[in-house]
């Protein structure tokens, strides 16, 4: 996605420039200044390599504590490590997954443990990930019905669990489209790679001043 935008940018840009020459030959093009606060998401990208698996994102839009969340998240998945995975759940919702929608039949390593195999049956042999790429977000309010109906189930949960100062507290709430890359175990590639699950959802929770993360599984499909 990024590249088309870069390539759409770059054609404009070029029209600019040629438009503003043949307007006026008796003087140079005036220099074309965009302030990258006013370009899309994904305008501008950077790798963090520093939590286990490589993020490439838009440093304008995400902050370093959301990123340290995803690389651990996927890390956790990487090494089968269920401390790692839960440590970055957001624990009311987590909590509310293990007993309603799992009803208590499986835990984190159980969760964990599935989405390895099922990633290492996919790919055909031991695996890391190359790279997952924050594609887009969504951070406004009316915008994705699935986000916002997270969002007031979050606040019911709070409720019913008589939280206090819940609203307060949880100031923020982004949905984060994905694409996963695979790799060889053991490659040290940190790039695309021919092997790509695109469309993977993480919402990512801000309460009490630290990033959290939220996997919402639909009915009946299995963890990935």
């Amino acid at each position: 996605m990024h590249r088309k935008q870069s390539l759409v940018l770059s054609g404009m840009l070029c029209a600019g420039l040629l438009l503003s020459a043949c307007g006026s030959s008796s003087s140079a093009a005036e220099p074309v200044h965009i302030d990258q606060s006013e370009l899309p998401y994904g305008a501008t990208l950077s790798l963090n390599t520093q939590y286990g698996v490589p993020v490439q994102y838009d440093t304008r839009y995400l902050e370093d504590g959301l990123i340290e969340a995803i690389g651990h998240y996927y890390h956790a998945i990487e090494k089968n490590d269920a401390a790692e995975f839960s440590s970055v759940l957001f624990p009311l919702y987590h909590n509310y997954e293990l007993n309603t929608v799992y009803e208590g039949q499986i835990d984190d390593a159980g969760i964990v443990s599935n989405s390895f195999y099922i990633l290492q049956d996919y790919y055909g042999k031991e695996f890391d990930f190359a790279l997952a790429s924050v594609e887009s977000i969504i951070t406004a309010d009316d915008v994705k019905p699935g986000r916002d109906a997270l969002k007031n189930m979050l606040i019911d949960l709070a409720a019913d669990e008589k939280v206090e100062n819940f609203k307060e507290d949880f100031d923020a709430l982004y949905e984060l489209d994905l694409t996963l890359y695979l790799t060889d175990k053991g490659s040290g590639i940190q790039s695309e790679t021919e092997f790509s699950i695109p469309n993977e959802t993480l919402y990512g929770v801000h309460y009490q001043g630290q990033w959290y993360l939220i996997y919402v599984y639909s009915s009946g499909q299995e963890a990935s």
